[in-house]
């Protein structure tokens, strides 16, 4: 499906939306693929002014042809040291979405037979609400004040964590009261898992 309201001049105000929550943009990449294709996004680097935190957001998944209650941008955030998988972990994300046509609701996520990053134990990618952005972070709204796009985070998971949370009900509340529990760093993409 497309989008007759994935105008572009309705994101005017997306940009500085995204960098009062998550923090200027430092760099990025292109959507250009190295056999000259175009992957159909780019990926904006994030550094938080205050926390040691980098996120990497996608930037023209919106125009893709994505079934979504509304269009959506992703974004994965951790600690400064671990951009680069950060980014990995978006273009995983977005490239999915794109080929499935079919965007992630909250508690929803992407499962990886083995570890998406070497090293890790990060099988699991859980969309949800930013964990260190303000509640008006997720959906943001045109200049008349209309739901316009949903930025979708993506909190890297175990495969444990995956499975503790469908034992639960598919019930992500369980695994952030772990998290909070445990005190786990959830920045960190080579931490051990809660489970």
């Amino acid at each position: 499906m497309t989008y007759p309201h994935a105008d572009p001049s309705r994101f005017d105000g997306l940009l500085p939306h995204v960098e009062r929550h998550l923090g200027p943009v430092t760099h990025g990449q292109g959507p250009g693929l190295p056999d000259g294709g175009n992957r159909g996004f780019a990926i904006g680097f994030h550094a938080h002014p205050r926390l040691r935190m980098v996120s990497a957001a996608t930037t023209g998944v919106r125009f893709q042809r994505v079934d979504a209650p509304l269009p959506q941008e992703y974004v994965v955030s951790a600690a400064p040291e671990h951009e680069e998988e950060a980014g990995y972990l978006a273009h995983v994300i977005a490239s999915g979405v794109i080929e499935r046509a079919r965007g992630y609701p909250y508690g929803g996520g992407y499962l990886n037979a083995e570890p998406l990053i070497p090293g890790t134990g990060v099988a699991f990618l859980l969309a949800a609400a930013h964990p260190f952005a303000d509640a008006e972070f997720d959906l943001y709204r045109d200049e008349r004040g209309e739901p316009a796009l949903q930025l979708v985070t993506l909190l890297p998971c175990t495969r444990a964590e995956f499975e503790f949370v469908h034992a639960h009900d598919e019930d992500p509340e369980v695994l952030f009261d772990r998290w909070r529990d445990r005190d786990t760093d959830i920045l960190d993409l080579y931490r051990a898992s809660a489970v």
